[in-house]
């Protein structure tokens, strides 16, 4: 019987003692496995208590960042995304971005009080035209909210200047598209743009997109978030000529180092369920 006690002495003694890895604590308390040298980028974008299309309520964005916290992911900035994408940074095991789209009030409202209780931060991809003028249905940030939420660690960047939109491409009407990425109709003069004319908007935007953000917030980094998430090679190179070095699109995937283009992940739909957010997340982060 002593030499049993003694035994299971033995065994508390080293269970104590013996080092146990990350990933074992980690499948201890079943959370997901972490990934290494990778990052998620979430999207969202508006946030109200009526649910629908790209909109969710405080409780669901509540609920994805209760979830983050408690399964173990190390939510990051922006910033030090940036760097570690131009191989200038390492970043933790598990490390998520969370970012949101166009510009709206419901931020600072909705999302930051919530992020706070985590000590998250994210960063906001704003529409310039519409925190310069507040000309829109659904309100946007103003400047001073923004320097505000940028004193406590939140950041905002480019979703264009005034090219949040779709128009026509042609005479008809009928076929339209983004007009970032797209030459567009022009009624007045009865034609499309030419390329010239095309690119010299394009360039203009991101000139001033640029100059509006480093006049108001002083920004050092230069990213972007392109609407509807379309672009081309020419409007990439335009962006760069602004300075823009990021560039963030829709599409799914996890993020590795040394890509200047950055997948997103999609949580700002209703249609995502608590289950359903952290499968996506076990998904990408395989």
């Amino acid at each position: 019987m002593r030499m049993k006690v003694i035994a299971a002495l033995l065994v508390i003694a080293l269970a104590i003692t013996w080092p146990v890895s990350q990933y074992q604590l980690n499948a201890a308390t079943n959370k997901p496995a972490h990934y290494k040298n990778k990052v998620i980028v979430l999207m969202y974008h508006h946030i109200d208590e009526k649910e629908s299309g790209a909109t969710i309520s405080p409780n669901r964005f509540g609920t994805h960042m209760k979830l983050l916290k408690e399964n173990g992911y190390n939510v990051i900035s922006v910033e030090q995304f940036a760097d570690f994408m131009k191989k200038k940074a390492t970043v933790p095991d598990n490390a998520v971005v969370i970012t949101f789209d166009d510009g709206y009030e419901s931020f600072d409202q909705y999302a930051v009080p919530i992020m706070k209780k985590y000590n998250f931060v994210g960063t906001h991809f704003i529409i310039g035209a519409s925190s310069d003028n507040q000309n829109v249905h659904t309100k946007h940030l103003t400047w001073d909210t923004m320097r505000k939420l940028k004193g406590e660690g939140n950041s905002f960047y480019s979703h264009t200047y005034n090219l949040h939109e779709y128009a026509a491409l042609d005479k008809k009407g009928k076929k339209k598209g983004p007009i970032l990425s797209n030459p567009i109709y022009l009624p007045d003069k009865g034609r499309v743009e030419t390329k010239k004319e095309y690119m010299t908007r394009v360039e203009a935007d991101a000139q001033l997109m640029e100059k509006r953000l480093k006049e108001e917030l002083n920004n050092s980094y230069q990213m972007i978030a392109f609407p509807f998430g379309s672009f081309t090679s020419s409007v990439k190179q335009l962006e760069k000529n602004a300075g823009v070095n990021l560039f963030f699109t829709t599409r799914p995937g996890i993020n590795r180092p040394g890509s200047d283009e950055v997948f997103r992940l999609n949580a700002g739909t209703p249609a995502l369920t608590a289950n359903k957010f952290l499968d996506m997340m076990k998904k990408y982060g395989r």
